[in-house]
């Protein structure tokens, strides 16, 4: 397997877990997914850490960008 083909895996993997927000996927849905895109990908000990890591800041992210969204929205609307 090749890393750039990693690389695509995981980069939709990103789209698809942000655009599950606010009901993101679990570890386990999300193996799955990998799955069902490329059912020969033989899923790594460091991709799992990579998922986990995905699942942990994304959510953190799109929050943080949320609340600076809504924070600058409304100074734009007050001035």
């Amino acid at each position: 397997m090749t890393n750039e083909l990693r690389n695509e895996i995981f980069n939709e993997l990103t789209d698809w877990i942000i655009d599950k927000e606010p009901n993101y996927p679990s570890f386990a849905e999300c193996k799955l997914w990998i799955k069902k895109k490329n059912f020969q990908y033989l899923i790594t000990k460091n991709d799992e850490k990579e998922i986990l890591m995905l699942l942990t800041y994304l959510p953190m992210s799109q929050q943080m960008n949320n609340i600076l969204y809504a924070k600058y929205l409304e100074q734009i609307f007050n001035n």
